[in-house]
């Protein structure tokens, strides 16, 4: 990965499936509020 191209808030963040529960970890700059221990 290119340094410097990316967002200061570009970071590891898990996304929960709320079908099904499965949970896995990706980068994004979404915003949060819960935090969850994967």
């Amino acid at each position: 990965m290119k340094k410097g191209i990316h967002p200061e808030n570009y970071r590891p963040v898990v996304f929960k499936d709320m079908s099904n529960g499965d949970m896995f970890l990706s980068k994004s700059t979404a915003k949060t509020n819960d935090t969850v221990e994967f």
